[in-house]
């Protein structure tokens, strides 16, 4: 009965974060707090879990994330990085995604037949949705403005209908081009990660196969070098302005470009500066640091630029890896740990018999370390969606290794 409660309750938020935190949550702007309703029903459907299990178990990693974000809550009060307001409020924002994994990674939900055919049928439904959308960007502005904001969430929103569709799918070959559809309404964005996740995505549906062996060989080095290299061709126009040249962009996106390139730039003054824990909560490359305007900016010249200064800060956090400044080299290293552990947990219970989920995982890892790169995506209301399907999927894959142990 427990289980059973779990997994209805589990399925009914999942079509709610669906719905109005991927789909229409741009489109319905006076309901922008999708992700922390979903955050405190995780949290409570959690404790109900755990309270009901004899012996209460709670996963060590969980609490380790727990007890780094807490230590970085105190620190920051401590030094007084920003007002208490501004703190606590980077704190929720932060914390959100963990929260949604392991939660979902610890109570551990089984979506059943009918359950997935109800969200292939809503992804394939709000896809062609998407499609509408996007078939008018090169026309007008105006329509994905309202209903999506920006072209980056038509990306984002075609990437998750994709990975949902394969997930409550039987991974056939015609699931697969299915998949790879979906996924190319993201390109009708125009955004360089789309063109090279869905490069990479595509390598990997295909190449991991029954022949594939998951091992250190020649041809796997050959074949995901070349991969490597296409990924690199197809998003090069951003590579090239963030990490090489530093010039100008799209001129459309110029003034975002710039802001996010000073970001970069001086978010490894701020690694050295703020030596090892970093500068602390809303001060640097986060929503709440625009909010409740940080003193980094100033202290560092930086409230003289377009997007990045206190009457307008509408491009303080539109990346993610530059706020990592704000956690030092600690909170770096730990990033980077988390998505490592996540990647060996796929890797160990990688198994011939179900390649969906791993292929899965791996996809949605590699999402999230692209996205970083030029989005706050992991913080948002996407990123909250992708991080319970990550969960889900994790799930899936340790119980059929399991499953075909037995």
């Amino acid at each position: 009965m427990l289980q059973k409660f779990i997994d209805n309750t589990f399925y009914y938020l999942f079509v709610f974060a669906l719905v109005f935190g991927v789909v229409f949550y741009d489109a319905t702007r006076y309901f922008s707090f999708v992700d922390e309703i979903c955050a405190i029903v995780l949290c409570a459907l959690y404790g109900y879990y755990v309270f009901h299990t004899p012996n209460w178990s709670v996963n060590k990693l969980f609490l380790l994330t727990l007890g780094v974000f807490f230590f970085y809550l105190v620190y920051s009060l401590a030094i007084q990085c920003n007002s208490k307001a501004g703190i606590v409020t980077d704190f929720i924002i932060q914390i959100k995604p963990y929260l949604a994994f392991f939660t979902v990674y610890a109570f551990k939900p089984v979506l059943n037949e009918t359950m997935k055919r109800n969200l292939r049928l809503l992804a394939v439904l709000f896809s062609i949705y998407l499609l509408g959308v996007g078939i008018t960007v090169p026309f007008t502005s105006k329509i994905l403005d309202a209903l999506l904001h920006h072209e980056s969430r038509l990306a984002t929103a075609a990437t998750i209908m994709a990975l949902l569709y394969l997930y409550c799918s039987n991974y056939t070959l015609k699931d697969k081009v299915i998949f790879l559809l979906i996924l190319s309404i993201g390109l009708l964005s125009g955004r360089s990660k789309i063109y090279g996740f869905f490069v990479l995505a595509t390598f990997v549906v295909f190449y991991v196969n029954g022949s594939f062996e998951l091992k250190f060989n020649k041809k796997n080095v050959v074949l995901f070098s070349l991969a490597s290299v296409a990924v690199l061709i197809a998003a090069w126009s951003k590579i090239n302005f963030y990490f090489i040249e530093g010039g100008i962009g799209n001129p459309r996106d110029a003034y975002d470009y710039y802001a996010r390139a000073a970001l970069y730039f001086f978010s490894v003054d701020i690694f050295k500066d703020y030596f090892p824990f970093g500068s602390g909560f809303a001060t640097y490359a986060t929503f709440a640091s625009g909010q409740y305007y940080s003193h980094i900016y100033n202290d560092y010249g930086m409230d003289i630029m377009h997007g990045l200064n206190e009457r307008h800060p509408d491009f303080i956090a539109d990346t993610y890896y530059p706020a990592l400044a704000q956690f030092g080299v600690v909170g770096l290293f730990l990033f980077f740990a988390f998505w490592g552990i996540l990647t060996k947990k796929a890797l160990i219970n990688f198994s011939k018999v179900n390649l969906k989920d791993f292929t899965i995982n791996i996809l949605i890892i590699l999402f999230f370390l692209i996205e970083c790169t030029s989005d706050a995506t992991i913080t948002h209301n996407r990123g909250l969606f992708m991080m319970m399907l990550l969960a889900l999927s994790l799930n899936s894959q340790y119980k059929s290794k399991q499953a075909n142990k037995v």
